[in-house]
């Protein structure tokens, strides 16, 4: 398998390839409002630097969100594109799970709170762990909330994402007290990680074709509109 995995639902846009000799080839770049230019080079890049031309694509995977909505359609539309064109499925990952994953590859943690700030005062949050090969695995749901609503019975190894840059004080107040965890509120989903999590999502036949494509916004209103159209705008 070749397996091509885009990630550009937050201010991060990344490419990478998965060759079927198990080499990875990637680029990332933190570069807000440049999606749309920079995502095609970076494809051409990695593509050039693995070798392989774009029919050689076997699996498409990109990060469906939840996150910035333009930045998630760009990702998607080209997922789309290149499928259709290659008649080739698609794995859809949770931007979250693949923050998540960046996180176990980073930290030896067993668990983690991922968030992204989601603005109006809330955040995508959620609780992954690691399972026994290393990959993510949602506990619970993932969700949409206001910080000062944010509810946690058990505490994590770590929290990551800008979620915790702008909820970091509501949350040690509310739930963390004095415990320490490890925190990175820097850290952004990257497409090396997705890859990991697509290979999961492959093996285990959660693949899509192009058409059937849905996007993970999470808030209510703008799910309704993609139920019609996963690429409408919010």
């Amino acid at each position: 398998m070749n397996i091509l995995a885009l990630d550009t639902s937050t201010e991060a846009c990344s490419v990478a390839m998965l060759r079927d000799d198990g080499e990875v080839f990637s680029m990332f770049e933190i570069a807000p409002r440049q999606h749309t230019k920079l995502l095609p080079q970076m494809l051409n890049t990695v593509l050039s630097h693995s070798q392989l031309s774009k029919s050689d694509i076997t699996h498409c995977a990109f990060a469906n969100g939840p996150g910035a909505f333009t930045g998630i359609r760009i990702a998607a539309s080209t997922a789309q594109g290149i499928a259709m064109a290659l008649d080739i499925p698609i794995a859809s990952i949770s931007s979250l799970a693949v923050l998540a994953q960046v996180s176990f590859d980073k930290y030896s943690v067993p668990n983690v709170l991922v968030a992204l700030d989601a603005r109006m005062s809330e955040v995508y949050w959620a609780v992954y762990e690691s399972d026994t090969l290393g990959l993510a695995v949602l506990k619970g749901c993932e969700n949409l909330n206001k910080l000062a609503d944010v509810y946690l019975q058990d505490i994590p190894a770590a929290g990551t994402g800008h979620g915790w840059a702008v909820g970091e004080d509501i949350w040690r107040q509310k739930f963390l007290g004095a415990q320490e965890i490890t925190l990175d509120s820097a850290l952004l989903p990257n497409s090396t990680a997705l890859l990991k999590l697509a290979q999961r999502a492959i093996g285990n036949g959660a693949v899509v074709s192009a058409e059937c494509v849905s996007i993970n916004y999470l808030r209510n209103n703008v799910a309704e509109k993609s139920k019609k159209n996963p690429l409408a705008r919010g």
